[in-house]
């Protein structure tokens, strides 16, 4: 297909170069967008490729910038203050964690007060703020907070925070709670989930590894889920079953697609109720904390319905860049979340593998079937996102799991299973005997998805043992991979075979 259909592919391209070129000195990052746009110009003159070329170098340089923008702190950041002992305020970002020795608020600091000085100040910046204070567990987020402590830079996990633009941290002794930020917008949608999850925790027929999974296929909260539980997930090939991504956001499309068409006259289709499904997907997403997996879902999934409401033909390709444009763009530290390159790797590989699979597993089933040809695509749709992932999950976890397709083949029916009725029971849970029953029902589906999986990564020769591989290298050999199985796909089937996704 001709290249300038995927704008959007060149242009994430680019970015996601430039951000990775922001690492190496500003010598080498300034040479490697020369060579860019050296290749750009013998690809443009001598191989006569389109004008869209130029948008490598291009995007390129303005990721370096967009990447240099966050690793350097502001005249106003809070790293500048370090060493010193301050009052600050701030308002808490993420749900309050236990660490071995203390308990940890994730804030965003907004003011804080110099004692060496005695002056204030506005600062900008986030801060892990330690306390002995238990109390502070049960602070929504997006609550304000006061305390005393002297700043000190990053003691533990060091690299992982400063990826997510942290790079202070202090301890005290008391938290100061002055009530909920109304401006952290955030805040109201992860309130909510916490509201949503108590009232699940109070009236579940039982707290335990179920309802962690009803919890984190539905909500995305992870935190509930037994250790054991993930691992055994993990063995058995099914871990994205737990990430909120283009599964789940496709179940809110058909759910509400379905009710969508109880209505008469051309509702369904109508601009008013294809708006409320994009609002709908975007609630959703944030309410799911917004997890790279999830937003990736979100921004593909509100690009085909408004194709779908301007009459205009749905190129997952270009999504899939036009989504990680966007989230290269407001957060460059993302490209390093293993959960955003294994969604983007996953979905590649079903847009690379799904129809060759697809095609070959034809010779086994009937399609005459509808069971049949359920279990065909399901099957067709596993091997390939674990075609395209295969590289990266060696290098992070370093096992391969041999019974993943009769794993997904169980799973994902009762996953999906578990998310209608786990919605529906969160709608009846204000009623007490209909909430009730709903919530035996949703518990019991997933319990039996939890002991299928769990009885599966038990089997004998689940998984394989992998030798040590750099993600670096990973990351380059799931390049290949993907190109590769795109050019055979392009050769081998019509762009009508191709899958149309989330």
């Amino acid at each position: 297909m001709p290249a300038w259909r995927y704008p959007f592919i060149w242009a994430a391209v680019g970015l996601i170069t430039g951000i990775l070129l922001s690492e190496a000195a500003f010598e080498v990052a300034i040479a490697g967008v020369v060579i860019l746009a050296g290749i750009s110009a013998y690809l443009w003159i001598r191989l006569k490729w389109g004008r869209l070329v130029w948008a490598l170098p291009l995007f390129a340089f303005l990721g370096e910038i967009r990447a240099w923008s966050d690793r350097y702190p502001s005249s106003a950041g809070i790293e500048r203050h370090i060493g010193q002992l301050v009052k600050l305020s701030g308002y808490i970002v993420e749900e309050p964690a236990r660490t071995r020795k203390a308990y940890r608020l994730l804030l965003e600091v907004d003011s804080l007060y110099q004692y060496r000085v005695q002056s204030s100040c506005e600062v900008t910046g986030r801060l892990l703020l330690y306390t002995k204070d238990s109390s502070v567990m049960t602070l929504p987020i997006g609550t304000r907070v006061n305390a005393i402590c002297r700043l000190d830079s990053l003691r533990y996990a060091t690299t992982y925070w400063q990826r997510q633009g942290v790079f202070v941290s202090g301890f005290t002794e008391k938290v100061a709670t002055l009530g909920i930020e109304r401006s952290y917008w955030r805040g109201y949608f992860q309130r909510l989930r916490q509201k949503l999850i108590a009232g699940m925790n109070e009236v579940a027929p039982e707290r335990d590894g179920a309802l962690g999974v009803i919890q984190a296929l539905l909500l995305g909260y992870k935190r509930g889920v037994d250790p054991e539980i993930q691992s055994a997930f993990q063995l058995s090939g099914t871990a994205h079953i737990l990430a909120v991504s283009g599964m789940h956001v496709g179940l809110v499309l058909a759910l509400w697609l379905f009710l969508l068409g109880k209505l008469p006259g051309g509702w369904s289709h109508h601009w008013i109720s294809q708006s409320l499904l994009l609002g709908l997907i975007v609630l959703y997403g944030f309410l799911t904390g917004a997890s790279p997996s999830a937003m990736r879902a979100v921004v593909m999934g509100g690009t085909a319905i408004l194709a779908r409401m301007l009459y205009q033909s749905y190129l997952p390709l270009n999504a899939l860049g036009f989504a990680a444009f966007l989230q290269s763009v407001a957060d460059p530290s993302v490209i390093y979340q293993i959960g955003f390159q294994l969604s983007y790797a996953a979905v590649g590989g079903i847009m690379a593998f799904y129809a060759l699979a697809r095609s070959a597993l034809s010779r086994f089933f009937s399609e005459k079937m509808a069971l049949f040809r359920y279990f065909k695509d399901l099957m067709a749709i596993s091997i390939a996102a674990q075609a395209g992932t295969f590289f990266l999950s060696w290098a992070y976890f370093g096992r391969f799991p041999l019974y993943f397709l009769v794993a997904n083949l169980l799973a994902v029916p009762l996953a999906t299973a578990v998310a209608f009725t786990a919605v529906g029971w969160i709608v009846l849970m204000p009623i007490p005997l209909l909430g009730s029953f709903a919530g035996y029902a949703a518990y019991g589906v997933a319990w039996l998805l939890v002991k299928s999986v769990y009885l599966l990564s038990l089997l004998p020769g689940g998984s394989i043992s992998l030798p040590p591989l750099s993600p670096v290298i990973a990351g380059g050999l799931t390049l290949l991979t993907l190109a590769f199985g795109g050019i055979w796909t392009q050769r081998k089937l019509t762009e009508a075979q191709q899958p149309w996704m989330l």
